[in-house]
């Protein structure tokens, strides 16, 4: 009867333990599948808040406000050799109302196939743009210059800014 009963009682020792074992690691993966939901969530986010500041590059030069426009990067930010903010947007300013090529109006920034990757408060992207005028002539849009950007962004106080914008053609 003896070794029955700590047969019994190991059996229900070692069931014991195994449900703990079990149980224990089903909440871990839980809660590592909420860490990383939540992680993937946040990258998303930052994803789309990026994209967002990416259209309004665009869209504050097409509508020439200029103060938008400067608010869209980190105070020591840099645009090619320009650094910092207040002179990247008087560079800007200045080109666009000089308009050196002296192309028509409106006129359209647009970006495309973007591919940003984010860690944390950083992230990096490579996209296309291009530039667009009207031809009164033929009343169509006119492509004037197809470039690449290569740029790094910053999240400072919740927000998304660009911490460099480089431009190349021909890439």
């Amino acid at each position: 009867m003896k070794t029955t009963n700590r047969k019994v009682l190991a059996g229900l020792v070692i069931g014991v333990v195994a449900g703990l074992v079990l149980a224990t690691s089903w909440h871990g993966a839980d809660a590592a599948t909420r860490d990383t939901v939540a992680e993937r969530l946040e990258r998303l986010e930052a994803r789309e808040q990026i994209l967002e500041l990416m259209s309004a590059y665009g869209a504050t030069l097409d509508r020439r406000d200029f103060p938008a426009f400067g608010k869209l990067f980190a105070e020591d930010a840099t645009y090619g050799n320009t650094r910092g903010r207040e002179a990247i947007q008087s560079q800007l300013e200045k080109t666009l109302a000089a308009n050196p090529s002296n192309l028509p109006g409106p006129n359209s920034h647009l970006f495309f196939n973007p591919a940003i990757r984010v860690e944390g408060d950083h992230a990096t992207a490579q996209s296309k743009g291009a530039y667009t005028v009207p031809d009164a002539a033929t009343k169509t849009t006119v492509l004037v210059f197809f470039i690449t950007y290569d740029d790094t962004f910053v999240r400072r106080d919740g927000r998304w800014m660009f911490q460099s914008r480089a431009l190349s053609a021909g890439r």
